[in-house]
């Protein structure tokens, strides 16, 4: 009798084992993966307000409104985030810190990963600094400290170099500090020679100390040249699988930029002007962290961008990263829609069609009156969230200064665009007209009278140029739909 019922247990297991394995569905139909995040909520990015999705009327409502971008329509826009202000000195600061320490690290590595076969200190000094893996059966390489053996198994390829390692701590007075800092940061001392008798006497005296030289602070990354791509699109003749990686083709872009903020323009932009103070400590003193980045140029916000989402994936979990967006520049038609804060005939993002409130008091900081730029209570840029948020709850979105956009400029860019997230660019490359290097900013500067404050108003600026009247902020697409909301929700007047 026990083994009759064991038997049909297993049986029982059997069948139910059958219909398990490899099922495609209930019943044979149509069920889905099952992968579908039913409870996913989308966490808000760090200092980033949403601007909710919707439409508006994108041109200029004011009568003199510079470069409007022509005829009035209507366009729709996903909701995305927006930094609530610009990008500030203390924040730029962290990416130009970030691309020096790389460098450092790097640097320390390699020095010392040369001489680690040979040379046990070496090898743990070059061990702390990168992170390595296995690659087959060989030994943990937790279990002792490094050594020289162990960087024979990298020469050997039973392990392999994946990055380096952000935790191990930079100390500016260790020799493997001073050394990468010597080799790669500090000008030579044949340039600081050159430079000091270019005119016969002292130029720059601080070159003649040992100070990282910020022409050397460059930030690699690659883009998708989508020019490339849709050429190969329209004519699939371009392509073959042979040469997919060639470099020629260029689909997948190699870009250097050197991140440091031209702080001589501050002195460039305003002839016979003494701007020097803002030119010594306007980035890097801790009084101004808080105020807008500026004398950063187009291709610089863009590595900005490249970084910060970089930044945000290396501490994002593996299983997480695919509902990550990209931090990028806003479109023309995101940072207008923004500007506006819901409010369809606006001229300016507080509403009203004046640059004061009822209490007399500036809304931004422009170029007032006629010229008395302290009026507003900045004479060059002011806080990054000073004054007040729009009704999305974006600072400056007028005056401060004007901000990068992704778009390319065209005076007649609403002929060629559509009306669902529009987005007009170009990829300009070396032998480019110029036309085409012109990208759109918005929001008017310190510099400014009223008319460019007005969230219709336009300008272009060259993407190789950096104005101290010119930073940016990014902007993140949301990347999911708000979840669990019938069509009926979707359409009740309750729903916000």
């Amino acid at each position: 009798m026990m083994k009759k019922i064991i038997s049909y247990i297993s049986f029982v297991l059997i069948i139910i084992l059958f219909n398990s394995c490899g099922s495609t569905g209930v019943n044979g139909e149509l069920t889905g993966s099952k992968t579908t995040l039913k409870d996913w909520r989308i966490p808000a990015p760090a200092g980033m307000v949403k601007v909710p999705e919707g439409s508006f009327v994108m041109g200029a409502n004011g009568e003199n409104t510079p470069y409007s971008s022509g005829k009035k329509r209507t366009l729709t826009i996903s909701s995305f985030w927006m930094d609530q202000t610009e990008i500030t000195n203390d924040e730029y600061r962290q990416f130009v810190h970030w691309v020096r320490d790389s460098i450092i690290r790097t640097e320390i590595y390699e020095n010392y990963a040369s001489e680690a076969i040979d040379d046990d200190n070496a090898a743990e000094v070059a061990f702390s600094y990168g992170i390595h893996r296995p690659v087959s059966d060989w030994k943990d390489l937790t279990e002792d400290e490094p050594d020289a053996d162990d960087f024979e198994n990298l020469d050997q390829g039973l392990i392999e170099f994946v990055g380096l390692n952000w935790e191990q701590r930079l100390d500016p007075s260790s020799p493997e500090y001073q050394l990468a800092v010597n080799s790669k940061l500090i000008m030579s001392s044949e340039e600081q020679l050159s430079r000091k008798n270019s005119e016969g006497r002292d130029f720059f005296p601080h070159f003649q100390h040992k100070k990282i030289d910020v022409r050397n602070l460059k930030y690699e990354y690659p883009w998708m040249n989508n020019r490339q791509l849709r050429g190969r699109v329209s004519d699939p003749s371009n392509y073959n699988r042979e040469n997919a990686d060639n470099d020629e083709i260029g689909i997948v872009t190699p870009e250097t930029v050197a991140i440091y903020p031209d702080t001589l323009s501050w002195i460039k932009d305003f002839t016979y002007t003494f701007n020097d103070p803002l030119f010594d400590r306007y980035f890097w003193h801790p009084a101004y962290g808080n105020y807008p980045v500026v004398g950063v140029s187009w291709n610089q916000a863009q590595a900005f961008c490249n970084w910060r989402t970089a930044l945000k994936l290396s501490a994002t979990s593996p299983e997480l990263r695919a509902f990550e967006t990209q931090y990028r520049l806003p479109t023309e038609a995101e940072w207008e829609y923004a500007a506006r804060g819901g409010r369809e005939q606006a001229i300016y993002p507080w509403g009203s069609p004046y640059s004061r409130n009822s209490k007399g008091c500036f809304l931004a900081n422009f170029k007032p009156l006629r010229g008395n730029y302290w009026a507003d209570g900045y004479i060059y840029t002011g806080r990054a969230d000073s004054y007040w948020k729009n009704d999305f709850g974006l600072y400056c979105m007028s005056g401060n200064v004007s901000e990068w956009t992704s778009s390319t400029f065209n005076p007649l860019t609403d002929v060629v665009v559509g009306e669902i997230n529009p987005d007009y660019q170009s990829y300009a490359g070396d032998g480019d007209s110029p036309a085409v290097k012109r990208k759109v900013v918005k929001g008017g500067s310190w510099k400014d009278v009223a008319a460019f404050l007005e969230v219709g108003a336009r300008d272009y600026e060259y993407m190789d140029s950096a104005r101290c009247y010119i930073g940016f902020r990014c902007v993140k697409a949301i990347g999911a739909p708000k979840p669990n909301v019938t069509f009926e929700e979707q359409t009740s007047p309750s729903i916000k």
